[in-house]
């Protein structure tokens, strides 16, 4: 979850954009993944909160070997923005 806000002066729609990021991946992978996003209509100066899940699927790669899905163990980072090139948030997560 992650709060947007309107700061023009007019109203107004984002599309904020969530990647998920597996630095140490044994395959390659790219360095952004988009997995989720929300639409957001807000009026001047209003402030929301967005929630958009991750499904453990979000954080997997088809393990072509197995014939499955896989989750490789480590810590992945989650990325939020309105666009891959323009990333506002930060964080991350440890998968086991």
């Amino acid at each position: 979850s992650f709060t947007v806000t309107n700061t023009g002066k007019v109203e107004g729609s984002e599309v904020a954009q969530v990647y998920v990021s597996d630095k140490l991946a044994s395959v390659d992978r790219p360095a952004k993944e988009l997995k989720g996003f929300a639409k957001v209509k807000l009026r001047p100066g209003e402030s929301k909160t967005v929630t958009v899940e991750l499904p453990p699927r979000s954080f997997a790669f088809w393990d072509e070997v197995a014939d499955d899905w896989k989750i490789e163990p480590g810590e992945y980072e989650i990325l939020v923005g309105s666009s891959v090139a323009e990333i506002e948030l930060q964080s991350s997560v440890e998968m086991n």
